[in-house]
Parts: C-alpha cells; sequence; structure tokens
C-alpha cells in the first residue's frame, strides 16, 4: 500500500484509471467485469475486520450475540473527482459519512436478530462507497459458519446464505482459519468443501463447483497465540505446517 492508500502498484492503478476514464468516455462502463469476493470462514474468525482492511475506514462493529446475520456487500466504486482520502457513501440512503456506517449496521443487524425466526436473513444490505483511491471491487461479507450450533434452523439458514456465495464461479472466495486450528478441526474449512461440492445444493440451483480451490485463497488469523511460544523454531515449523495444509 503507498501513500495515498493504494492496495496494489501505482502504475497498474493509473492503467486502470485509464481503461475506466476510456470506458465512460464510450459510455462502456457496463462492459467493466467488476472483481468480486466474498468472505467466509467460522464465526468470529475476523472476517469483518479483514473487510474492514480493504474499505481502509473503521466500518465493523462488536455487540453480544449480534455479529453480521445477512450478506453486506461492500460496492468500491472508483471516483476521479473526488479528493485524495475523500470517501462518499452512496449507499444506503439516509448515510453519507463513512463514520455512519458502523452504527446504521448494528441497527440493522439488531434488527434482524429480533424480527427473524432464525436470526439470519438472506436478503444482501447493500453498501456503495465511492473514493479517488479505490478500483471497482465487491466484498460480500457473508454470516460466520456455526457448524456447532445445536439448532439446525439456524445451521440451515446461515448456510444457505454461504451457499449462495461459494457456489457461484463469479465469486472469488477468501476463507479465513484460526491459524492454531489443524486442519482436521477446521469444520469451517470442511464445510465450505461440502457446500462447493455437493452433487446438488439444499438452498440455491447452482451446480457444484468442484474447482473452487482455484478461486479460493485462504487467510490465517489470530497469530497472536504463537507469541506465547519460547521456542521460535518450534513457533516457525508450526506455521510452515499450516501453510503446507
Amino acid at each position: 500500500m503507498d501513500s495515498t492508500g493504494t492496495v496494489f502498484d501505482p502504475a497498474a492503478f493509473q492503467a486502470y484509471t485509464e481503461l475506466r476514464r476510456i470506458a465512460s468516455e464510450y459510455h462502456l462502463e457496463d462492459e467493466l467485469e467488476v472483481p468480486q469476493l466474498v468472505v467466509v470462514g467460522e464465526t468470529s474468525a475476523g472476517k469483518s475486520m479483514l473487510v474492514q482492511n480493504f474499505l481502509r475506514f473503521p466500518c465493523s462493529f462488536t455487540a453480544h450475540d449480534i455479529a453480521t446475520r445477512c450478506p453486506v456487500s461492500y460496492r468500491l466504486v472508483h471516483n476521479s473527482t473526488l479528493a485524495g482520502g475523500e470517501k462518499r457513501v452512496t449507499k444506503p440512503p439516509g448515510v453519507t459519512h463513512p463514520e455512519k456506517l458502523v452504527d446504521h449496521l448494528k441497527i440493522e443487524m439488531e434488527r434482524i436478530a429480533k424480527d427473524v425466526a432464525s436470526g439470519f436473513s438472506s436478503h444482501c444490505f447493500e453498501i456503495e462507497i465511492e473514493s479517488a483511491e479505490y478500483t471497482d471491487f465487491e466484498i460480500v461479507d457473508v454470516p460466520g459458519l456455526v457448524t456447532g450450533n445445536p439448532q439446525a434452523d439456524v445451521r440451515a439458514a446461515v448456510e444457505g446464505i454461504v451457499e449462495n456465495y461459494v457456489r457461484n464461479p463469479r465469486f472469488s472466495i477468501v476463507l479465513l482459519k484460526e491459524a492454531g486450528q489443524l486442519l482436521q478441526n477446521a469444520t469451517g474449512a470442511l464445510r465450505i468443501r461440502e457446500l462447493c461440492t455437493a452433487p446438488q445444493g439444499f438452498a440455491t440451483t447452482l451446480p457444484p463447483r468442484p474447482d473452487y480451490l482455484n478461486h479460493m485463497i485462504t487467510v490465517q488469523t489470530k497469530f497472536d497465540s504463537y507469541l506465547s511460544m519460547k521456542n521460535g523454531t518450534d513457533a516457525n515449523q508450526k506455521i510452515e505446517n499450516l501453510r503446507r495444509e
């Protein structure tokens, strides 16, 4: 990331902005395919914080037993007319300052938790933000997998939401997994594999996605669990084992 907040090579960003200018001049903006990511993982894996790093301003909230209750789509839009560092919210209506998104999201998630029987909704909450430092990009934050929840309706609601995105070939998948979690105990990762490769979806009509691994990256989180290790060699070996998994 450079001093302007651009997350990739400045030359590549300049080429992108020129491409977008040409597309705008010839009214071909709709022909530019917007990259789409879905961020998945078990609950409390740190998905919302990762999204916050993409947006480059505080947008996540913490509230006991609330968390993410529906898909939240963050549509980032390049707007070269804005000043450097300026960000403008164009969706949802009534929210113009990025700092107000936290409270708005909290209210919406509390409403879903209260009004929907399962506590989760498949309706996507859409956010659109413009910045001169953004490329056109969409990130979807979905509820965390609750594989250990004894309530079948809750598991089904969450997995139905996740399935709708991970089986969709338009989305690249970012899987968050705690660094200290062994692969055989990573129930979230295993459930993603099942949702992608099952012959028939239980919540969507999308076909299986057997090549999903070619379109997924895994982000290891919570490396602070290694800080208490006194032997650096052992810590490095454990991290290397995680990388190989």
